[in-house]
């Protein structure tokens, strides 16, 4: 993943996404039954509960005496209806996927519930947790909220692989002096601010702008979707976080005792049998 020096410095901005969230599900992309055909046509991953809820615009340029673009659009953005819109509040389950223009699956984004759980009732505080799944790579990403103390400002955190074996583990903070919906993304290695997240909230939904100033991180896929995926997220937190401090409270009480989804569960599977060979799985 590394390069030289000159190429890793952190500079402009390379590459901007800006995920465009509806106030409703009314809008170009899905009119009807025959379009969520057209669209499930092209991938199975738009299952029948999917909503279009916002849109992908992008803009990028790989040399800093280039200007952007202004922003064109790529994609959208589906919520899956049946495990968020559909259920009671303490059986909510965010998943969102996004797609390019012709329908193509670009990345899913999938809470998990038992991580959620266990992090908030180590921290007695909610903390959310999410996996990232794309079409760049077979590795999930976790993406896990961590607590750092009462002067803090939010904190994640997730890494990705790299070449022959390395990894960049990354932090994404709330940004200071902001009403707490902008984040910065810190590399671990040079401890520098890579990327940032604005936010604007409105009566018709919400804007989330990644801003990408790594060239090197620029062009990475897997790294881009993480933050896509985290940006959209940041729409949802607040009902994330009232559904995990409620329903711990009512399971400390055993008033309720909540279930996993067979999808999340599929998620937790032993992954080294699917990338270990047989007499690998001995050794380890």
């Amino acid at each position: 993943m590394s390069k030289n020096k000159n190429e890793r410095k952190v500079g402009p901005i390379y590459r901007v996404f800006s995920q465009d969230l509806y106030s409703t599900g009314f809008h170009g992309e899905e009119i009807g039954y025959r379009q969520d055909e057209m669209w499930r046509s092209k991938s199975r991953q738009f299952s029948r509960d999917a909503d279009i809820v916002g849109e992908i615009m992008e803009t990028k340029r790989t040399d800093e005496k280039e200007k952007l673009t202004s922003l064109e659009k790529i994609g959208f953005i589906i919520l899956r209806q049946s495990l968020w819109s559909e259920v009671d509040d303490l059986d909510k389950r965010l998943v969102v996927k996004l797609f390019s223009n012709s329908g193509g699956w670009i990345a899913s984004m999938e809470e998990m519930l038992a991580e959620e759980y266990a992090s908030s009732f180590a921290s007695d505080e909610p903390l959310i947790a999410f996996t990232v799944i794309t079409k760049d790579t077979e590795i999930i990403t976790w993406v896990k909220q961590f607590r750092r103390g009462g002067l803090s400002t939010e904190n994640y955190a997730f890494y990705i692989l790299g070449p022959k074996n390395t990894f960049e583990a990354f932090r994404i903070e709330g940004a200071r002096a902001t009403l707490g919906d902008d984040f910065n993304i810190i590399r671990l290695n040079g401890h520098e601010t890579v990327a940032s997240i604005d936010s604007k909230f409105g009566d018709f939904g919400g804007e989330f702008s990644v801003k990408i100033k790594d060239p090197v991180l620029a062009e990475n896929e897997w790294f881009c979707r993480v933050l896509q995926c985290f940006s959209i997220m940041i729409a949802y937190r607040g009902k994330i976080r009232e559904k995990i401090n409620k329903g711990f409270h009512l399971w400390k009480k055993d008033k309720k005792n909540p279930t996993l989804h067979r999808y999340e569960i599929s998620l937790l599977a032993n992954p080294r049998k699917l990338t270990l060979k047989l007499d690998e799985l001995e050794e380890v």
